[in-house]
C-alpha cells in the first residue's frame, strides 16, 4: 500500500549497524527492544539486498554469504517464520532468493547451496528459518553435510537468544542408533538394588560384593548418587528437564513422533526441553544415565506405567508374589483391573516390588547404544560465520570461524562486549556496581523488585498450594483497596518449573476459588503444541485466540481497566523471548502497563540472566513491579516487608549478577571437553563426533 511496514526508531537503527558491522559476533540490546519483531526482519532484508557495503561487512572476512540460517529456541520458530515471510517475501529487489521454512529441505535433491535449484541462476540467495536443535540434527544426515561442507564459507548463522545457544546445558544434541542388549537376570536385580539404594541414601548393597565385578559397581552406585544429588533442584527434575516420550510431551513435534514413541523408546528417561517437552529424536549421553533416571520417573510418577503393567500383569508368577507382593490376594493382583497407581495408592508396601518388576521389564527391552552422532553448539561457532543477540548477554567465549580460518595465534577476542561485567576480582563499590548494572539494564533503568523467600516451596509437592501461598502472600501485600493509583498482581512466571503437572485449568480453578468469579474474568496462557497466544475464560471452559481482534473487544469492553480483567501466566517453556502481545499498544493508548505486578517464580534458579528473562516478559518494566520468589533469600535480604525498591541497589542482586559474570568467566573450563571435541571434530572435516555420545555430565 505504499507505507513503511517496519519503522525503526534511531536505536534500533543503530543496534543493527552494529549488528552489520561490528567485530563482535554476538551482540547485546535490552529485553523488549524488538530485536525479534524489528532487527531480525531488517536484517534478513539487508542480506537478500544487492547492497555491497551490507554484504562487504556480512563477509566477517570470509567470502559473500548467499546462505542466511536463522536460528531460534523452538519454541520461537513460529514467530521468526512468521516475521521473515511477512516482510521478506516478494521484495523487489532484482535478485531472486528463496525463503524456507523448514531447514530439511536440504534433503531435497533440488535444493543445492548457492544455486537454490538445478535450473536457477547460480549465486542465488536463499534463507532457512530453524531452531537450535533442528539445525544440529541435519548437521548429523550425511546428504546435507555433503552440500554444506563446501559452501560453509558462504553461509551466515544468524542466532537469536544467543546465550541460551550457547548455554553449557543445552549444547549437544545426540542421535543414536542402537540394539538390543543381553543383560542376564542378575545383573538386572543389582542394577535395581543399586538404583535403589542411590535413590533413598543407603549404603551400597552387599550383593556388590558377591557379583563378579564389584568394582564396576561401586563406582555405578557413586555415579548413581551424583546424578541424584543434581535432580534435587526443582528446575532440574522429573518432567522438567527428562521424562517419558508420548503423544503429549512431543505434541509440539509435527515429525518423528510415531518412531520416538515406539517400543522401549516410551518407557525410558528421554531429554525434556521444558516442562513436558519432550526433545524429539535425542537420548541421554549414557545408558547408565537413562537406567537410574527411569528409575527415578517409576518411583516419583508410576502412573505414566500404568498401560505397561495391565499388559503385563498376567506374567507375575506366583514365586514373585510370595517373594515381594504377598500384601495382595494373587488374583487380584494377576488378573484383576486395577490400574498399578490405584494399587501403589491403596498399598504403599506394594510400591517396591511392583517397580522391581517394571523395572526388570523395562531394562530387558532397552536398547544398547550401538551408534552415535553428537553435534554441539561449540561445532556450529567452529564451522559457520555467525552473528546474533540476545536480551541477557552473559556467553561462554569460544575463537570464532573466522579466528580459526585466519590461523590467528593472539589472544581470542570476545564473542560479547563484557564492558559491563561485574566479577568479585573487580572489588567494585556500590556506586561502581550501579553504574555496570545500569549499563546492563539500558532504558529499564528503573525497575522496582522485591525479593521473597520461596523456601515454603520444598516443603510440599502439591502444586496449587504453593501457587496458592503464593497468590495469598501477593493478595496481603496488596495496595488498599482504595488506593487508585496501585492495582494488585496479574502475572506469575514459572521460571523454575514448579508448576509441571497443573493445567491452565488448575490455574483458573484456584483463581477463581480465591477471588470469586468477577476479579479476572480471563487467563492469558500460551499453546503447549503450537505456541499461539490464549485466554481461558474464568465463568466457562471458552478457549480463544488471543488476537488483534479479541483484543480490541477487551478494550471495547473494559477500557483502561482490561488489565484489572485478564490475568497472564507465563510457563517455564517461554520464558525465553516469548512476546505476550499488545503490551506497548495497551501502554501507549492508556499510559499504563499492561502488566501490573509480576510474580517471578525463580525460587532454585541462581542464574541471573534467567531471572532477568523471566521478568522481562513485562514489555514495560519500568512500570510493572516485581516481586521475585528466590529460595534460600536471608531474612536480612528479604524485601517483601519494606516493599519494592530499585533492582541494583539491592544486596542480592549484586551478589547474583557478581556470581553470574564469575560462572561466565570460569564457564569454558566446565566445557573444555567439548571444546576440544568440536576442534578433533573440525580436523576430520565432519560438524558431528561419530560412534560415541558427546556428553555435558
Amino acid at each position: 500500500d505504499g507505507r513503511y511496514q517496519i519503522i525503526p526508531t534511531t536505536k534500533q537503527k543503530a543496534f543493527l549497524s552494529r549488528i552489520i558491522c561490528a567485530e563482535e559476533c554476538f551482540h547485546f540490546s535490552e529485553v523488549g527492544s524488538g530485536k525479534t519483531k524489528v532487527i531480525l526482519p531488517l536484517l534478513c532484508q539487508a542480506f537478500i539486498s544487492n547492497n555491497t557495503e551490507v554484504h562487504k561487512h556480512l563477509a566477517r572476512g570470509g567470502k559473500r554469504k548467499n546462505v542466511l540460517i536463522i536460528l531460534v529456541p523452538e519454541h520461537l520458530v513460529t514467530d521468526a517464520r512468521t516475521q521473515v515471510l511477512r516482510y521478506c517475501l516478494n521484495l523487489n529487489y532484482r535478485e531472486e532468493y528463496r525463503v524456507y521454512d523448514d531447514i530439511f529441505a536440504l534433503l531435497h535433491k533440488n535444493v543445492t547451496l548457492g544455486t537454490g535449484t538445478a535450473s536457477s541462476k547460480p549465486q542465488m540467495k536463499q534463507v532457512f528459518v530453524t531452531s537450535f536443535n533442528q539445525l544440529k540434527k541435519v548437521l548429523t544426515y550425511d546428504t546435507i553435510c555433503a552440500k554444506v561442507k563446501p559452501f560453509r564459507e558462504q553461509i551466515l548463522v544468524v542466532a537469536d537468544e544467543v546465550d541460551d545457544f550457547l548455554d553449557r546445558n543445552k549444547l549437544v544434541f545426540n542421535i543414536c542408533s542402537n540394539k538390543s542388549n543381553d543383560f542376564d537376570r542378575p545383573t538386572l536385580d543389582i542394577f535395581f538394588e543399586v538404583s535403589r539404594a542411590a535413590y533413598y541414601g543407603r549404603s551400597c548393597p552387599e550383593k556388590v560384593e558377591s557379583s563378579p565385578n564389584p568394582d564396576y559397581w561401586r563406582h555405578l552406585y557413586h555415579k548413581f548418587g551424583a546424578i541424584h544429588s543434581e535432580i534435587q533442584e526443582t528446575s532440574c527434575s522429573i518432567n522438567k528437564s527428562f521424562g517419558i516420550f508420548n503423544e503429549k510431551t512431543l505434541g509440539h513435534c509435527t515429525t518423528n513422533i510415531v518412531h520416538d514413541i515406539e517400543g522401549y523408546k516410551s518407557l525410558i528417561a528421554r531429554p525434556y526441553e521444558s516442562v513436558n517437552r519432550a526433545m524429539p529424536g535425542s537420548y541421554y549421553s549414557d545408558v547408565e544415565r537413562t537406567i537410574y533416571l527411569t528409575y527415578v520417573i517409576l518411583t516419583e510418577d508410576i502412573a505414566k506405567y500404568d498401560e505397561l503393567f495391565q499388559g503385563e500383569r498376567k506374567f507375575i508368577s506366583y514365586e514373585y508374589w510370595n517373594a515381594h507382593l504377598h500384601h495382595l490376594d494373587f488374583d487380584d493382583l494377576a488378573y484383576g483391573h486395577d490400574k498399578l497407581s490405584e494399587i501403589v495408592n491403596k498399598h504403599p508396601d506394594t510400591q517396591d516390588g511392583l517397580t522391581r518388576f517394571l523395572y526388570e521389564i523395562i531394562l530387558r527391552r532397552m536398547e544398547i547404544r550401538d551408534r552415535a552422532r553428537s553435534v554441539s553448539s561449540i561445532d556450529i561457532i567452529f564451522n559457520f560465520d555467525c552473528i546474533g543477540f540476545t536480551g541477557t548477554p552473559f556467553l561462554d567465549n569460544y575463537p570464532t570461524f573466522n579466528y580459526i580460518r585466519n590461523e590467528r595465534k593472539d589472544n581470542i577476542p570476545d564473542l560479547i562486549d563484557r564492558s559491563f561485567y561485574a566479577y568479585t576480582s573487580d572489588q567494585l563499590s556500590e556506586s561502581e556496581f550501579q553504574e555496570r548494572f545500569a549499563r546492563f539494564q539500558g532504558q529499564n533503568n528503573n525497575t522496582m523488585v522485591e525479593y521473597v523467600s520461596s523456601d515454603f516451596i520444598s516443603e510440599t509437592t502439591d502444586e496449587m498450594a504453593i501457587l496458592e501461598s503464593i497468590f495469598l502472600r501477593e493478595e496481603r501485600m496488596a495496595p488498599p483497596a482504595g488506593d487508585e493509583m496501585k492495582v494488585g498482581f496479574n502475572a506469575i512466571v514459572d521460571l523454575c518449573g514448579v508448576f509441571k503437572r497443573s493445567s491452565i485449568h488448575d490455574v483458573r480453578d484456584l483463581l477463581r476459588k480465591l477471588f470469586g468469579p468477577d476479579r479476572f474474568h480471563y487467563v492469558y496462557h500460551i499453546d503447549q503444541v503450537d505456541n499461539s497466544d490464549r485466554v481461558l475464560c474464568m465463568r466457562s471452559d471458552n478457549d480463544v485466540q488471543y488476537d488483534e481482534e479479541f483484543y480490541k473487544h477487551l478494550c471495547n469492553t473494559y477500557g483502561m481497566g482490561l488489565r484489572e480483567r485478564i490475568f497472564f501466566f507465563i510457563d517455564n517453556r517461554n520464558v525465553i523471548g516469548k512476546d505476550v502481545p499488545f503490551q506497548l499498544v495497551y501502554n501507549g493508548h492508556y499510559g499504563q502497563p499492561l502488566f501490573t505486578k509480576s510474580i517471578v517464580v525463580a525460587h532454585d534458579v541462581d542464574d541471573f540472566s534467567k531471572i532477568w528473562q523471566a521478568m522481562g516478559r513485562s514489555r514495560t518494566m519500568n512500570e510493572t513491579t516485581f516481586s521475585i520468589y528466590k529460595s534460600g533469600v536471608p531474612d536480612t535480604l528479604d524485601t517483601q516487608t519494606s516493599g519494592p525498591s530499585d533492582i541494583k541497589k539491592q544486596a542480592l542482586t549484586l551478589e547474583l549478577y557478581v556470581q553470574n559474570c564469575d560462572r561466565k568467566m570460569a564457564g569454558n573450563i566446565s566445557s573444555i571437553y567439548l571444546t576440544i571435541v568440536a576442534l578433533f571434530n573440525l580436523s576430520q572435516g565432519s560438524f558431528f563426533y561419530p560412534d560415541e555420545i558427546v556428553n555435558v555430565f
